[in-house]
């Protein structure tokens, strides 16, 4: 049952938890240039200590690991048996804000700033949940460690080092995505294919370039061509797909070619319209002179505009657990030859990096590419049923009166890799707190909700 006096304790310290969450989000934590004894740069740094310096004043036992990551203890005598991995870094704040983004602002019940949801407002949390237990005289046989890195956003190397060094305990979560538990993240690969294109004919593609990262579905997409009438290129433009609008500005020979899509994530391609494969089919169809036009039209006809499960190129999969796995052809680049086009692929826990990379190196050949600076991480997944998992539902189901069930993403979380790790909360499933976007909130009912869930899943998992 929910500790009354825990709850109480939690409402009765709601000021003094908006104002450590005031003091970590004026820290602007972004990843910078490393300095001496600063991997990250100096606020990630900052950040950490506030932290850490919070969590001594409370009487916890702290360490700072070199300021990759800060460790605080509830008993640090005992044995380790909840780890729980927050972090304190957070992405640039951008543009279109209405609140000021290191500025926590209380408005319509709603806390704004970055990292409130992202992941600075869930760290606040377990540490005061881990404050009422204790000052609320809650006896716990084993330890539970909160875990405070510095680089989640840009790759976690933060909690590379940390685990070089240190054993992890035996149950890990991270309140870094959304209720009710996360027990599986797609295996991810990326990279980019290459090849040397011959050109340089009358009638060409001189260059094309789209898309701005490899997770992302690419909005826009460009290309110059050579040689071509307007009538040509509007004999081509039919091939545009529906939804998807061309601009096209002529000078003397050249045209440019500009393709207009919408954007998406890589883990949800499927909402988004790709303007790098859209503008295959128009540059496929045009007649060159020298086999530039051959050349997209064959990337036409395996990265198929409108297709997200990797059929064309041999690589669909899925699993009634994961679901499908998602490809997303993300970035172009082409001039003077020279050809690149990036990848992103999400696949289920029924493949493996070995078995899909040589299915897709063999699709991939037949148009003369290879493979470069290729990454990859197999799937995480964690037993539905181990009495860790069923605990924490147990305790959302009680506190939200909501069903718990397990969930399947195509992104990853803090714990991927970590064996047995979940991500448990901390964001109401189907609510856009706009994570990493302008005016980044959390609501002040679920910030102290947060902390009553964190505390009763501790008690239980450590008493």
């Amino acid at each position: 049952m929910k500790p009354s006096k825990i709850n109480k304790y939690i409402d009765d310290h709601a000021s003094e938890m908006i104002n450590c969450l005031s003091s970590l989000v004026s820290i602007p934590s972004v990843k910078a240039a490393p300095e001496e004894n600063m991997p990250y740069g100096k606020e990630p740094a900052r950040a950490l200590a506030k932290m850490l310096d919070m969590a001594k004043n409370y009487g916890f036992s702290v360490t700072n690991h070199e300021n990759y990551v800060g460790t605080i203890d509830m008993d640090p005598a005992k044995e380790n048996q909840l780890g729980v991995l927050c972090h304190l870094d957070v992405v640039p704040e951008g543009t279109g804000w209405k609140y000021p983004p290191y500025t926590l602002t209380l408005s319509g019940g709603k806390l704004y700033g970055r990292g409130t949801s992202d992941d600075k407002g869930p760290a606040v949390a377990v540490l005061f949940a881990m404050r009422a237990l204790k000052e609320c005289g809650f006896a716990l046989s084993k330890n539970v460690r909160l875990i405070v890195g510095t680089d989640e956003e840009c790759g976690s190397s933060d909690l590379a080092y940390y685990r070089a060094k240190e054993a992890l305990p035996p149950y890990v979560f991270t309140p870094d995505a959304t209720y009710p538990v996360i027990n599986l993240e797609k295996g991810r690969m990326s990279g980019r294919f290459v090849r040397t294109v011959v050109g340089g004919g009358d009638k060409t593609v001189v260059s094309v370039h789209g898309g701005v990262a490899f997770n992302a579905v690419p909005e826009k997409a460009s290309a110059v061509v050579k040689g071509f009438s307007e009538a040509e290129i509007n004999e081509a433009r039919k091939y545009l797909p529906e939804h998807v609008t061309m601009d096209l500005v002529a000078e003397n020979e050249l045209t440019t070619l500009t393709v207009n899509g919408k954007a998406a994530h890589a883990s949800t391609p499927e909402v988004g319209k790709n303007a790098v494969t859209a503008l295959l089919r128009v540059l496929g169809a045009l007649e060159t002179t020298d086999g530039t036009a051959e050349f997209f039209a064959s990337l036409s006809k395996i990265f198929v505009y409108g297709e997200c499960d990797g059929s064309a190129l041999g690589i669909r999969a899925g699993d009634e657990k994961s679901g499908d796995l998602t490809f997303v052809f993300s970035m172009i680049d082409y001039e003077n030859g020279a050809f690149s086009g990036a990848f992103d692929i999400r696949f289920p826990i029924c493949e493996s990096v070995a078995s899909v990379r040589a299915k897709l190196e063999k699709a991939i050949a037949a148009c003369g590419l290879s493979i470069c600076d290729f990454k990859g991480v197999e799937p995480h997944y964690v037993d539905e049923n181990s009495d860790f998992i069923q605990t924490l539902l147990q305790v959302y189901s009680e506190f939200t009166g909501n069903e718990g069930h397990c969930l399947a993403i195509g992104g990853g979380t803090y714990v991927h890799g970590i064996e047995g790790g979940v991500a448990f909360g901390a964001e109401v499933l189907g609510e856009d707190n706009h994570v990493h976007g302008a005016d980044e909130f959390i609501s002040l009912n679920q910030f102290l909700l947060n902390a009553k869930i964190f505390a009763e899943a501790i008690l239980r998992i450590c008493q």
